[in-house]
């Protein structure tokens, strides 16, 4: 062969053409193939979250009953079915469908891998979407939604936006301490559902509580409040039996220490106050006694008809023990305080009235009368009080037009109305008027809405009667 005869003729270069565009057309072909293979759900799970870790991409975990389950099969029709959907959502994700059918037969490989996935997640409804990051850590759920592929799309990139600041904050809180780092560690977290976080983000909650363990941020109590409420729990059921089983001073000892170490609620002291009251009552100590009511009366958050009720309990201890004229003196000094003292005036109209003081009692009651609108149960209680001592100073139409006044008044609870009905029932019989006592008694029973309560209503009734004989 010549060296002029080895230069390529026209007819063998557009072979070689040829053979390079159809190599190139095959390659385009397979990799097209490849491509639309990426942008659909696969169900070989270990393969696509290798290619999730190589992509660096998140991955969606479809939980689906494909044959049976209808808001299934809506989301694969309007939804996941939708080209424009997966090549949008592709590019964020790889999607992995895990199917559980009831009316096809399946792989069992397949279905111990897809049942694997549903135990690993907590799967216990179809469908439901699980959005995990490349480590397979969930940071959103989702399930049916309405609206079609376009508000399902922006449903799915808004839940991504969670896993990218998740992951910015926790980025910043590497390089922080103290409360700078607790805060970013709950940002981290805050915007996920709280039984993912819960369940997938312990850790973090673990690191919070410690860092905030004082609770000086709020985030001690915000993370870990149950868990500190079930503590507290316990810890109270303990002081209730020690309470119970040791000796009083002891006792009391014991409740101050612990008290002293927890942040108890102020509910939970008052309940554990209560234990102390009734110890130092057994020691008949009356500074120790005063000195716990005055630290439930003046607890944070002891306010209004919670705080009056305590100062009641207050003067009642004092004025059993002796000391009625301090106890005077504090009611008067907490009423001039207090707004609307409607408890503190029934009180002091009550120890006015044992004392046969009947005409400053009703002023009492009359001044508390003019605020009790609104709060029927004690409205019943002073108009049963003044009618009391109305009659005691022999003004029995006076006490019978002030109950019946109440009975009539349509805007105040039924149960009540029939309360003061009795009420009346027991001062006619008092004045031997048995037959209008009984027309009280029945319209009492008439008074009542439900069945049961009118059943109630006429066991009082009955016994009221077995008692006084008619």
């Amino acid at each position: 062969m010549s060296f002029t005869s080895a230069i390529p003729t026209q007819n063998s270069v557009d072979r070689l053409r040829f053979v390079i565009i159809s190599t190139l057309l095959i390659f385009l072909s397979a990799f097209s193939i490849s491509a639309g293979q990426e942008v659909g759900f696969t169900e070989d799970a270990p393969k696509a979250i290798e290619q999730a870790k190589v992509q660096n991409k998140d991955v969606i975990f479809l939980f689906t009953g494909s044959d049976w389950c209808p808001p299934c099969k809506k989301l694969e029709k309007e939804v996941l079915s939708e080209k424009e959907f997966l090549d949008e959502i592709s590019k964020q994700y790889v999607l992995i469908k895990l199917d559980f059918p009831k009316n096809s037969p399946q792989d069992p490989k397949l279905a111990e891998q897809n049942a694997e996935y549903s135990k690993k997640y907590g799967i216990d409804s179809f469908p439901t979407l699980v959005l995990a990051d490349s480590k397979l850590v969930p940071f959103a759920f989702a399930g049916y939604e309405a609206g079609g592929h376009l508000n399902y799309l922006d449903l799915l990139q808004n839940a991504r936006k969670l896993r990218i600041n998740r992951d910015a904050k926790l980025a910043a809180a590497e390089a922080e301490t103290g409360e700078t780092r607790a805060r970013l560690l709950d940002e981290a977290i805050s915007e996920m559902r709280q039984e993912i976080i819960g369940v997938y983000y312990p850790e973090v909650i673990e690191e919070i509580v410690a860092l905030d363990k004082d609770n000086a941020l709020g985030l001690r109590k915000k993370w870990n409040g149950a868990a500190d409420a079930e503590m507290r729990k316990v810890i109270m059921t303990d002081l209730l039996m020690i309470s119970r089983v040791e000796k009083p001073a002891r006792a009391i000892k014991f409740i101050d220490e612990v008290v002293e170490q927890f942040d108890f609620s102020s509910a939970e002291l008052l309940e554990i106050f209560q234990w102390k009251l009734n110890l130092a009552r057994q020691l008949k100590d009356n500074l120790l006694t005063d000195t716990i009511l005055d630290q439930m009366i003046n607890l944070e958050g002891v306010v209004g008809e919670t705080r009056q009720r305590l100062i009641v309990k207050k003067i009642y201890l004092m004025v059993g023990s002796g000391r009625r004229g301090q106890a005077m003196e504090l009611l008067d000094s907490s009423i001039a305080k207090a707004q609307g003292a409607n408890y503190l005036n029934l009180a002091k109209g009550s120890l006015l009235a044992a004392n046969g003081e009947y005409k400053d009692a009703i002023a009492c009651y009359d001044a508390a009368l003019q605020n009790s609108r609104n709060n029927p149960d004690i409205r019943i209680d002073l108009i049963g009080a003044k009618a009391d001592c109305l009659y005691a100073m022999d003004d029995q139409e006076g006490a019978l037009k002030e109950l019946d006044d109440f009975s009539e008044d349509t805007q105040m609870p039924a149960d009540l109305r029939a309360e003061a009905l009795l009420h009346k029932a027991m001062i006619m019989r008092d004045q031997k008027r048995t037959r209008q006592a009984r027309l009280a008694e029945n319209r009492a029973i008439e008074t009542v809405e439900s069945p049961k309560e009118k059943a109630e209503m006429q066991k009082i009734v009955n016994r009221l009667r077995e008692k006084v004989g008619g």
